[in-house]
């Protein structure tokens, strides 16, 4: 199990639990304080109660708002580079014959390679053999159609075939940036800790009866655990149950067509 599928356990249990705890340490403090001071010692304590659950709330929905933009972007992001190999793929028809399909098999092999880069979970190692190797392909397609590039009909036709090639390239840098861009880690932090605090406040304020509503303190860590769980799935689209799947048969799709006859 990767660390992430690891985290994908971790994080809403123990966030579960630790809100659970801090809620019935917030109900025992308050029964403590009961004991020793009065009830004037607690007035005006509902404001701070309710700033601080507003700063949950607060946060919950720009963290929300930010993985959904993501998500959205990281499927445009799969279409469009889908888009630029298609365009690309169909430009190399500008080319010579001999230096065409040298090229088109390089073509395959930087496919294949971009399909195992993004829709298989490579370990570290993997990934950065697969980085290098894909700058190797970049560099030898660049370099043959370059060469290449004065037998060409015409110099229109040349400089058509560098932008898309230029293009495609560009493409698979935006996407391969984006997809490694997340919600900073000290933001996640700040929500963690906000909750756990919430949870313990709201505990302290369920004292006044003298006992522990674990019901209600259960119910209000589920439901911010398992938010903040489905959030963190937005912000991880190849992992949990939130994923891109179905738009990477865009870029499969594309790599059929260059093995059909024609």
């Amino acid at each position: 199990m990767t660390n992430v599928g690891l985290l994908f356990i971790l994080l809403p249990v123990c966030l579960f639990g630790l809100m659970l705890a801090a809620a019935f340490a917030g109900n025992r403090l308050a029964m403590i304080r009961r004991r020793r001071l009065d009830d004037a010692a607690a007035v005006g304590t509902s404001a701070i109660d309710a700033a601080v659950l507003g700063l949950l709330g607060l946060l919950v929905a720009f963290w929300f708002s930010s993985a959904g933009t993501r998500l959205d972007v990281r499927r445009s992001l799969i279409v469009e580079e889908a888009n630029a190999i298609g365009t690309a793929w169909l430009r190399l028809e500008l080319l010579p014959t001999p230096v065409r399909l040298a090229v088109q098999d390089l073509f395959r092999n930087y496919v294949d390679l971009r399909l195992e880069q993004t829709t298989v979970l490579l370990q570290p190692e993997m990934q950065a053999s697969a980085d290098r190797r894909l700058t190797e392909l970049r560099e030898s397609i660049w370099r043959q159609a370059v060469e290449a590039a004065p037998d060409c009909e015409s110099d229109q036709a040349a400089a058509i075939l560098l932008e898309s090639l230029n293009e495609m390239f560009d493409a698979s840098t935006r996407h391969q940036a984006f997809f490694n861009a997340h919600t900073p880690t000290a933001i996640l932090i700040l929500l963690l800790t906000v909750a756990v605090f919430a949870a313990g406040l709201a505990g302290h304020d369920m004292s006044g009866r003298g006992t522990f509503n674990w019901l209600h303190a259960i119910v209000f860590a589920g439901v911010v655990s398992l938010t903040i769980w489905v959030i963190y799935d937005l912000e991880m689209p190849r992992y949990g149950l939130i994923r891109v799947d179905n738009f990477d048969e865009t870029l499969r799709e594309v790599r059929a067509d260059f093995d059909r006859p024609r």
